[in-house]
């Protein structure tokens, strides 16, 4: 870089400290699959979900055990499933436990071959992020933008109460759904 008050060249260094993204890019920049049956990256196989039958939806359950142990939401069966919440929530993965799961998974890039259904593995590849020679040093090294997912929400909340044409998720296999689960 260049100094203009000195009139002189400079080494400029620069430190990636973290990325702040929706759920979706963070799936990208981490390189974690967060979709399907294992979308959490913090449970993981530990994931508690619910495959809805007639609108072929994954529900997520079994949040509450993230409350604090003594939080009185874990007590409460009719709100969740008519079960209460006794376990504690999964510690997150180190950024090294991170890195010795994708340090050895084989990147390809572009669409020429074909995905193996029966593969299970949750990390899609090794991000790029990695080749930074403090990033699995890092403690958080990506934050969920918390204004889009509210604002996602609130767009359902109010497409759904307005009816918007195309864009509520009431119908009839909703409907189905709620009924099969009692709701």
């Amino acid at each position: 870089m260049f100094d203009a008050f000195r009139k002189e060249m400079f080494e400029m260094r620069a430190m990636l400290f973290c990325t702040i993204n929706d759920f979706p890019a963070y799936g990208n920049l981490n390189s974690y699959n967060v979709k399907g049956h294992h979308a959490c990256p913090i449970c993981e196989e530990n994931i508690s979900y619910i495959q809805l039958k007639h609108g072929r939806k994954i529900v997520y359950s079994r949040h509450h055990r993230f409350l604090t142990p003594n939080h009185p939401y874990r007590r409460l069966k009719k709100a969740f499933n008519e079960s209460q919440e006794h376990d504690i929530a999964p510690i997150p993965l180190t950024s090294e436990q991170v890195y010795q799961r994708v340090q050895h998974l084989n990147t390809v890039f572009g669409k020429t071959q074909k995905k193996d259904k029966s593969k299970t593995c949750i990390w899609k590849k090794r991000s790029i992020f990695f080749d930074l020679l403090y990033w699995s040093d890092l403690d958080v090294r990506h934050c969920i933008d918390v204004m889009h997912v509210e604002k996602n929400v609130c767009d359902n909340v109010i497409e759904t109460l307005h009816n918007i044409q195309g864009k509520t998720k009431d119908g009839l296999n909703t409907r189905q759904d709620l009924a099969e689960m009692g709701i």
